[in-house]
């Protein structure tokens, strides 16, 4: 039984005896900041830029600095599974260069001790039509310094903007302070 338990929380599963909801507006700062900058990478950068970025390669305009220091923040936050695992360190997350995607948390629940919370996540396929316009629109929604919210980006869409086509749980530590998320995510295929 504990090694049941000790498996499903690495996976980043919650366990219903151990874990109290509580509502979206709860989300630490911290957190909410890292899907506004998730968002905020997808929303405004291609795949190819996002890539490009991943790899190294210097940003070559306003907009691409900006992708590339979400991007290291993002990856800054995120806890490899097995950092040795993989040869050649990056300083971005491969997360942001190859998903296209957009998330709205859905649910946040915290454990008994609150240092331990699991993120419910609506995920939304951003397609390269609707990634083009809001590319486009970078100036008006994202021309201030902090990234826009789920609800001004979707808004910029076209009427059939992204669908929501999966759901995702993502799990979170605090530790001195400060919340990490694990690499690992559970991915539901239907909604």
């Amino acid at each position: 039984m504990l090694t049941t338990a000790i498996l499903l929380l690495a996976a980043g599963a919650p366990l219903a005896s151990a874990a109290s909801a509580a509502p979206v507006a709860t989300v630490p700062a911290e957190i909410d900041r890292h899907y506004r900058d998730y968002n905020f990478v997808n929303a405004f950068s291609t795949r190819d830029e996002r890539t490009m970025i991943a790899a190294g390669l210097a940003p070559s305009e306003p907009r691409l600095g900006r992708i590339a220091r979400a991007m290291r923040r993002i990856a800054e936050r995120i806890d490899d599974i097995d950092p040795g695992m993989v040869m050649g360190g990056r300083s971005a997350s491969p997360e942001t260069a190859m998903r296209a995607d957009l998330v709205r948390i859905a649910s946040w629940q915290t454990g008994k001790g609150g240092d331990e919370a699991w993120v419910t996540l609506d995920v939304s396929t951003l397609d390269r039509g609707t990634n083009v316009i809001l590319v486009g629109k970078f100036d008006e929604i994202a021309g201030g310094e902090s990234p826009p919210s789920i609800d001004a980006i979707l808004a910029a869409t076209p009427a059939n903007g992204p669908e929501i086509h999966t759901t995702e749980v993502h799990h979170w530590l605090r530790a001195g302070g400060t919340w990490r998320r694990a690499a690992a995510t559970l991915h539901f295929l239907a909604n």
